[in-house]
């Protein structure tokens, strides 16, 4: 089984994760959109697509992709996570973020934490979080159990 995880990432908490997913899945391929143009998914079994969320949202690149390449997505085993340092609405997420089929027809969804890290925020984030989630200081709520369990559903 052949397996493209593709994410987006902004200050790298989604690539951590995505990098923990490869481990638990081993020969996985990593890929950031944000880097380059993404691969052809013809030679993958499985994709996964993991963005952070910001006010709810997901990556531009991430929902535009899912969108261009829907039809080719609904052929594949598909995992799609994403990563914040809120913990609720998961389900919500996906139904709003991406295409409804896609959304209806994955293998694994799951919400699996994030990192708050100050120094790679600018002055403005550091501000909002502070005031919705009264951190200050670096945090990793980062869930390897619901990695775990993402991967598992996805090597079935």
């Amino acid at each position: 089984m052949k397996t493209l995880i593709l994410y987006a990432t902004k200050h790298g908490a989604t690539e951590k994760i995505a990098e923990l997913i490869a481990e638990e899945l081993p020969g996985s391929e990593l890929f950031n959109i944000r880097k380059s143009p993404a691969p052809s998914l013809g030679q993958y079994d499985t994709v996964i697509l993991g963005s952070p969320l910001t006010a709810g949202r997901i990556r531009k690149e991430i929902r535009e992709f899912s969108k261009k390449n829907e039809s080719v997505l609904l052929g594949k085993k598909l995992g799609l996570f994403v990563s914040g340092l809120s913990d609720t609405g998961d389900e919500q997420y996906f139904e709003t973020n991406f295409p409804p089929a896609l959304a209806a027809g994955a293998a694994a969804k799951a919400f699996l934490g994030g990192i708050y890290d100050p120094a790679k925020c600018n002055a403005f984030e550091r501000m909002v979080i502070k005031a919705a989630s009264k951190l200050t200081v670096y945090t990793s709520v980062i869930n390897r159990d619901r990695i775990s369990l993402f991967a598992r559903k996805l090597s079935q």
